[in-house]
């Protein structure tokens, strides 16, 4: 498979987030060899590829998790690529990691505020306003012990904590893994309910071939490098991508 860019095919909106030659890794060994990538607000990116490709340390760079050894990051046009996990969500970057990150004793309410920790009090009201509107689920169980909720009640409510910090880009890793193929629907649904606050999506998902219909893009990420980029559709027809990475026929 050709390498290629993950930059926009479309030039109508300009990124809310921008990668180049990004490198990054663990103790000596690069993970990533170069990511260039671009995400618009209200655009939702999936990311896929084989275990091992980079995927998570992808999310995890850009949230400040994994240091950049190398390129740029940029936030609005404001590098951010040496800055701290804390100083990169204080400008709206927020990472929703793979499996439950809930306090499962505490009451949903409970959680959202807590999703909203760092804020004023009129914005966190304001925030649980958004998650109850946007999630109307977590409203009906906002007296309910988190640890009580469905796999995919939880992850709508993980979900719902980012959206509290009226964030500009949400990075999710495997929001699917491990439900029921009913609640998959429900979270990738939940995932254009989430951009369309106008929120930049980058999306880690093994089921690919779902994520896909709901994405405006799709990546491959091979051996730390975009190898292939396009629109969900384009990626789904792609004979390459469905024999690689989607297990459908060509």
């Amino acid at each position: 498979m050709a390498a290629d860019s993950g930059r926009r095919p479309d030039s109508d909106r300009d990124p809310v987030l921008t990668l180049r030659d990004v490198h990054a890794g663990y103790q000596d060994v690069d993970i990533l060899r170069g990511i260039d990538l671009d995400l618009a607000r209200g655009e939702i990116v999936c990311v896929i590829g084989a275990n091992g490709a980079g995927k998570s340390t992808l999310l995890k760079t850009v949230f400040g998790m994994v240091g950049t050894r190398r390129g740029s990051i940029r936030l609005n046009g404001v590098e951010v690529g040496r800055e701290s996990t804390r100083t990169r969500l204080g400008r709206g970057v927020v990472l929703v990691p793979q499996g439950r990150c809930n306090f499962p004793r505490m009451s949903v309410a409970e959680n959202l505020r807590m999703g909203g920790y760092t804020l004023p009090r009129s914005a966190v009201d304001a925030g649980l306003d958004r998650a109850y509107e946007t999630f109307p689920i977590l409203g009906e169980r906002r007296g309910q012990a988190a640890g009580n909720l469905s796999g995919g009640e939880q992850q709508l409510l993980e979900m719902a904590m980012a959206l509290m910090l009226d964030p500009t880009v949400v990075l999710i890793d495997e929001p699917s893994l491990g439900l029921s193929p009913k609640m998959q629907h429900r979270v990738f649904d939940a995932l254009r309910a989430l951009a369309a606050h106008d929120v930049g999506v980058l999306l880690v998902e093994q089921n690919a071939v779902q994520a896909l219909t709901v994405a405006d893009r799709g990546l491959v990420v091979e051996l730390g490098r975009v190898a292939r980029t396009g629109t969900g559709p384009e990626m789904l027809d792609d004979p390459d991508v469905r024999r690689a990475y989607l297990g459908l026929p060509t």
